[in-house]
């Protein structure tokens, strides 16, 4: 319980009142930070397996269709006059160079910056300009 010796103004704290309430106020802010921190990993962790098992599931859905698509392919290439095995060659270079596109593309979307805790950061960029100002 709070009494009023301790709800005086500032200017008539000792200051070593004042040093300890600092440390007491900075002590909570590096708490409530830590939470956030915490708290948005935990955040992006979530999106990340989501997002993980979505994947999964496509991949397990898309491969048949895409070895029925491969295979019309390659009979069109053949119905225009291509030997089969050049048919085939074609529709694997093909099947290939999308992997490769949607494998970079994917990569993009899982590198570091994308699963930085931004609302964390600037926080921390607010409170440290709040402190600058308070000093």
């Amino acid at each position: 319980m709070a009494s009023a010796y301790e709800n005086r103004p500032p200017e008539a704290k000792p200051v070593s009142e004042l040093i300890s309430d600092a440390l007491a106020q900075f002590s909570r802010l590096v708490r409530s930070e830590v939470a956030l921190a915490r708290a948005e990993m935990t955040d992006k962790a979530r999106q990340v397996a989501r997002g993980g098992a979505m994947l999964g599931v496509a991949v397990f859905v898309a491969l048949p269709a895409l070895g029925v698509l491969m295979l019309a392919l390659a009979a069109f290439l053949h119905e225009q006059g291509l030997a089969w095995s050049l048919s085939y060659l074609i529709t694997a270079v093909v099947g290939f160079v999308i992997a490769g596109l949607l494998a970079m593309l994917g990569m993009n979307r899982l590198k570091a910056e994308a699963l930085l805790p931004n609302r964390t950061i600037n926080q921390l960029h607010r409170d440290a300009t709040a402190m600058k100002e308070h000093i």
